[in-house]
This record gives structure tokens, sequence and C-alpha cells, in this order.
């Protein structure tokens, strides 16, 4: 009886491992060149996408949510931030809105997957819909950003964490290190997406990438009450769908997260060493645990859906924090409530 047992689990752990590495070993042998990604935007799409929302969707939702977190460690973004008074009246709007408007931009080959995963046919006309959808989100994006004095080098620096941060919450706590391929996709992604808001002088390698966030963060990333100040409510929310008793927990685990120049910024303490081991032992236990038991996902994790209700606007395939559209919401007015566009029209 237990040789069956133990068979058996040989067995399944044997198909675990080999269902776990399917993904990247399929996309090694489909580019055996890793720089073809970073001449080809839709290849880029597909690994990146491949990666965010079906490899590691949580460990990469959390990073781009601590990306945009470290961006008020620059007191040019939280002073503007504070000015607006945005995350202090509506920091569940201004959450919301941020994560739908990206997800909109990004998700369009995992929409479109899940379509076929499920042996629904999916038409050029409605291809075509769901990148028209990035472009609308684009330009709304810009719509926004662009009633405010944002600096271009705060923009570089906001693109450069949004490569940087998912690499390194990655190779720091899931099953597997990143393969090129995979970095070379992210900054690929997110470098286009950088042209189309009208970057100017945005390197045009990670390695420049990089380079340019290092020195950056040496002369912009420095202490400022205002950074604390946008920071408080955004973390206030982050704790808000947890248990009460966790809240502490979340706070004293947030320096060990941080690196040094960045909790210098917001001024807190530096990290205790028992919640550092304590953070990194359930991290890797967490990874083990999905490497070795659990069998990859069949669909991508999206929030953004196929297509609009009957009313027009889409509606979010789960609410994280609460909900903000009851109704659904319309691309074009996503953002603060003062910048919703004034006419009756019914927009994407």
């Amino acid at each position: 009886m237990y040789h069956i047992l133990l068979g058996a689990l040989l067995c399944y752990v044997a198909a675990v491992r080999y269902y776990r590495y399917k993904c990247i070993n399929d996309l090694r042998r489909k580019y055996p060149d890793p720089d073809v990604i970073l001449k080809n935007g839709k290849i880029a799409q597909e690994i990146y996408c491949q990666t965010f929302r079906k490899e590691f969707p949580l460990v990469c939702r959390e990073s781009i949510e601590f990306a945009l977190f470290k961006t008020f460690t620059v007191p040019t973004v939280s002073k503007i931030l504070i000015g607006s008074r945005e995350f202090e009246k509506h920091p569940l709007r201004r959450a919301e809105d941020t994560e739908l408007i990206l997800s909109e931009i990004i998700d369009v080959y995992p929409r479109i997957q899940n379509e076929l995963i499920n042996h629904r046919s999916v038409t050029s006309k409605e291809k075509a819909k769901q990148y028209e959808r990035a472009e609308v989100s684009i330009h709304r994006l810009n719509q926004l950003h662009g009633k405010y004095p944002i600096l271009n080098d705060d923009y570089i620096f906001t693109v450069a964490l949004f490569v940087y941060e998912p690499i390194r919450w990655i190779n720091a706590f899931e099953w597997r290190q990143l393969d090129v391929r995979e970095i070379n996709a992210f900054f690929k992604v997110w470098y286009d997406i950088g042209l189309k808001m009208n970057i100017k002088n945005l390197p045009d390698t990670f390695e420049r990438l990089i380079e340019f966030k290092q020195q950056y963060e040496q002369t912009a990333v420095r202490y400022s009450p205002s950074n604390w100040k946008v920071a408080e409510p955004t973390l206030c929310l982050l704790t808000s769908r947890l248990p009460r008793f966790m809240a502490p927990v979340i706070r004293h685990a947030l320096p060990c997260l941080l690196e040094k120049i960045d909790r210098i910024a917001f001024g807190i303490e530096e990290p205790r060493w028992f919640m550092t081991v304590a953070l990194h032992v359930t991290m890797r236990l967490r990874a083990n645990f999905i490497r070795y038991l659990c069998l990859p996902r069949r669909e991508f994790w999206t929030r953004t859906p196929w297509q609009p209700e009957k009313n027009g606007k889409y509606m979010p395939t789960f609410c994280i924090y609460g909900t903000v559209y009851p109704e659904g919401y319309s691309i074009s007015e996503l953002g603060p409530a003062k910048f919703a566009p004034q006419c009756p029209i019914m927009h994407p």
C-alpha cells in the first residue's frame, strides 16, 4: 500500500515538474535567440504576458504595486500627488483606476488566449477591438498625466521601476529564476509603452535603463515629509483587504521589502532581523510548495473582461479592495472624477 502511495506521489511530483517548466522550455525552443524579442513587440507581449499573467501573477501584481509605491520616494512625484489630493480623498478609486488602465494596456494577449483556451473562436475584428482598447487606454493615460507637471526623468524612473521591480521580486521570491527572454520581454513591453507615452530620451536597452535608475536614485530619491504622506493612505489601502491583526505584521515587513535608499526617503526604521528571516523563509516555503506540488494555471489571470456588458461598460472579473464601479467602467472615464469626459456619448 505504502509503495503504491509513494509511487503515486513521485509520479505526481514528476508531472508537476514537467508542466511547471513546460512554458519556459517551450519559449526557449520557440525563440532560441533571446535578442529577437527586443526587435518584435508582439513576441515580447506574448512572453511578458505568459510570465506576468500565468507563471507568476500574484508576485508580479504585488511587485507592480510596489513599483508604484517606490515612486513616492521622489519628492517631485510625491508633492504632485499631495497637491492632487486624490490619494488623501479617493485612495480606493485611484488604486483601481491605475490597475485597470494598466491592465487594459497589457492584457490584450491574455484575453485573446483565454478565449482560445476555452475553445471559442476569435475573429480578426474581435482581435482588432482588443488592440483598440489598449490604444484607447494609452491615450487616456496620456490625457491624465498631461494634467500635471511631471518631469520627464520621473517618467523614465517609473518605467525603470516597472521593469526592475517584477524582476527583483520574481528572482527573490518565486519558484524559479527568470530567463533572459523574459527579462528582454519585460524591457521591450515597457519601452514600447514609454514611447507611446511620448517619454523623451528613454534608454533603449535594459542595461542603460537600469543604469539610469541607479543614477537617478542617487540624486532624486531623498527624504521629504510628502513622501510618507502619500505612502500612508496607500499602505492603509493595501492592508485593508487583510484581517485586522495582519496590519501591524505588514507594516513591520515593509522595510524588509524596501531597499535602504527607499527607507531613508520614507523616513522609516531599518528592518528587524527576525522579520527579514521570517519573510524570506515564508516566501521560500511558498516557492517550493508551488515548484514541487502545484500544477500550472490553465488560463491567464486577468481582471479586464473580454467584452462589455449590455450597458456598454466593462465589469472587472473580480474586485480586490472593494467595488469602485458597480455598473462597470468605461476606459475614457478612468481617472479622477474631475477629469471625466464632459459629454453624454458612451466611450470604449
